[in-house]
């Protein structure tokens, strides 16, 4: 009898120290995660030897972890990890063609920008810094003047790839602007051994692919209905789909009056 009752209370306890873990990991998770806090890059200078461009890669490293790492605080030091990686080392090209590219999409449009300009001015020569710089301005700001300038400068850059070349000298030219916009990503895509630049062009051709399927269906609707549909639900309804594709930036979508697949700016999943 004593040996049961042993038994129970050794369960009784295990089972308490499981809801105790699973509450507190529940608080855990409801808790903002910490900021990394990044010393001012005198104190840093001050502090290395003289080893500036050793420890630039070590800021690099640990900003690769931070950005790859699940955050709440939305990115807010992204730049700031950037900006001290090539403060350390001015001409280390890759931080500002990594900000430049990535920043806009966390919402830094104009940050992204700046540290652009900072690697053209500042860095070894890397075609990737005024590429970036033109994707960000056409699909960013829709300042396709500024697009063009920039794609002529990643073109005429030592070392750009063939591809990058014929992009950049088409840019403009092509009647459909999201077949253009294909092009640009595959084109990140084909020239990049980054794995986070590849996942993000590979998202945006994705996108770019269910916009692509969407307005598809909705001729088909069209077609047999007399009108567009007024829901990209529809299209499932109606049996035309079999569901709608999930979008990687969590995007919903809308069809116009045209019969365009259009981004619900005000609502993602």
């Amino acid at each position: 009898m004593k040996k049961i009752s042993k038994i129970i209370l050794l369960l009784c306890l295990l089972a308490g120290s499981i809801c105790i873990q699973y509450l507190f990991d529940g608080e855990r998770k409801k808790a903002p995660l910490p900021q990394p806090y990044l010393m001012p890059v005198s104190v840093v200078k001050a502090a290395d030897l003289g080893l500036h461009s050793a420890l630039a890669d070590y800021v690099w490293i640990d900003m690769i972890q931070y950005y790859g790492g699940w955050r709440r605080d939305g990115y807010e030091k992204l730049d700031d990890y950037i900006n001290l990686a090539n403060e350390l080392d001015p001409k280390f090209s890759y931080p500002y063609a990594f900000g430049t590219l990535l920043l806009p999409g966390e919402g830094m449009t104009d940050e992204a920008l700046a540290i652009g300009e900072r690697g053209l001015k500042d860095s070894d020569p890397d075609w990737r810094i005024p590429y970036y710089m033109a994707v960000t301005y056409a699909f960013t700001k829709n300042d396709f003047k500024k697009a063009a300038e920039y794609f002529d400068i990643a073109a005429k850059t030592p070392g750009a790839p063939n591809n990058i070349q014929v992009v950049a000298a088409s840019f403009g030219t092509r009647p459909d602007l999201r077949e253009q916009t294909k092009n640009i990503w595959q084109s990140l895509y084909d020239n990049s051994n980054d794995i986070l630049v590849r996942e993000r062009a590979e998202m945006y051709l994705q996108h770019l692919a269910i916009l692509d399927v969407l307005e598809q269906a909705a001729a088909i609707y069209k077609q047999e209905k007399g009108s567009y549909p007024v829901n990209v639900s529809d299209l499932v309804s109606a049996g035309i789909m079999k569901y709608i594709p999930f979008d990687p930036f969590g995007y919903t979508f809308y069809i116009d009056e045209e019969g365009r697949a259009r981004v619900d700016m005000g609502n993602r999943n």
